[in-house]
């Protein structure tokens, strides 16, 4: 089974997600922090099949892109983000797969990530 690794401060978004992909039986990893994701990737893989990072409330969004930075060749990422929330330039050269910008369409992104999941 497929496991996705959710990051996210907004706890409703991230249970959300996290509810939606249990349905779809996609088994699910969610932490609050990158901090706490990284703590989690980092003994070795198996890594997750994708990681979807929310940082449109990050304290800090580009410290948070650049920690997560490292594990882009291994596990593709998608952040969530606003228009306003600063992200480091350059993402997708670094190896970060998808940016996508609130508001969302949740059963959309259920979609994609399904999508995603069948190409692993």
């Amino acid at each position: 089974m497929p496991c996705v690794l959710l990051i996210g401060k907004d706890w409703s978004t991230r249970a959300l997600l996290r509810a939606e992909l249990l349905e779809e039986s996609v088994d699910v990893e969610a932490h609050e922090t990158v901090g706490e994701a990284m703590k989690a990737l980092e003994p070795a893989p198996p890594f997750p099949a994708l990681l979807i990072a929310d940082l449109s409330v990050s304290d800090d969004p580009e410290a948070d892109a650049d920690s997560l930075a490292p594990f882009a060749r291994q596990v593709p990422i998608w952040v969530i983000a606003t228009r306003t929330v600063t992200l480091p330039k350059g993402l997708k050269d670094r190896g970060f797969e998808m940016i996508l910008l609130k508001p969302l369409d949740v059963g959309e992104l259920i979609e994609q990530v399904k999508r995603r999941l069948k190409k692993k």
